[in-house]
């Protein structure tokens, strides 16, 4: 069964950042549609002629996942609107694992008639937000950071997304060609993040004000007034991956 457009609205805002409606409490207030419900819908929506409701669907299927919801972010991704392209690509972090949406978002970082803006959330999406949304870096990820860094302008905001993810065999390997292949300063911030060391965005830590000034006041700039290095050992005691040295 096809859900509502008012359905399909409130459900939107179960997937709101910051917005504090929980997705059960959505799903209890529409009588428990199926996934398979919602995913439907969507992506009959994603024919609609009217841009808005295209873009109310993809906010619907950024908490969903599969290769079924993804052939909805795709078609956004190829959107002929901007807009609803820009949703597509913010969208898209549930679906890094289908080669299909990692070789679109290289498709749209490379396109110098896309807008800068989009290029570059596609960028961030493949070299920061989408491992630290799903918690690991996909292969096809990898793949595709892979052959975006042999290309000089792309490389520094890989490697730098690279240094604030978690160590993982794939990861090391992507460092250590920067070591190899990199510039000095390549080479030197690869290493560091192999050796211990990672990047952090002082917004990370904003739920622990003393875990924030703890980090201003002894870590080192990596770049602007928000990034740190901080050690990956300091990091998990932080972030309550470990027991808290400040505790």
């Amino acid at each position: 069964m096809m859900l509502s457009m008012e359905a399909m609205q409130q459900l939107r805002e179960a997937y709101l950042p910051y917005w504090p409606v929980m997705e059960a409490d959505v799903l209890d207030q529409l009588g428990q549609p199926t996934r398979d419900e919602i995913i439907e819908t969507a992506l009959a929506g994603m024919q609609s002629q009217d841009r808005n409701v295209r873009v109310l669907m993809l906010r619907v299927l950024v908490g969903q996942s599969g290769a079924q919801a993804m052939q909805g972010i795709l078609a956004g991704l190829d959107d002929p609107a901007r807009r609803v392209r820009s949703v597509a690509i913010k969208s898209s972090g549930n679906y890094l694992e289908f080669p299909e949406i990692t070789n679109r978002l290289q498709a749209i970082i490379t396109d110098e008639s896309e807008k800068r803006k989009h290029r570059e959330q596609a960028l961030q999406v493949l070299a920061v937000f989408g491992a630290r949304t799903i918690g690991y870096l996909t292969e096809a990820m990898a793949e595709t950071l892979e052959t975006l860094a042999q290309t000089e302008k792309y490389r520094w905001q890989i490697l730098f997304g690279l240094a604030r993810l978690d160590l993982t065999d794939r990861i090391e390997d992507l460092l250590r060609a920067f070591v190899q292949d990199g510039s000095k300063a390549e080479a030197v911030m690869a290493t560091r993040a192999l050796c211990g060391y990672r990047i952090v965005h002082i917004d990370e830590l904003s739920a622990d004000k003393a875990a924030q000034s703890h980090v201003m006041q002894t870590c080192e700039l990596a770049a602007g007034r928000v990034f740190y290095w901080i050690t990956r050992a300091e990091y998990d005691q932080l972030t309550g991956q470990q027991p808290s040295a400040l505790a």
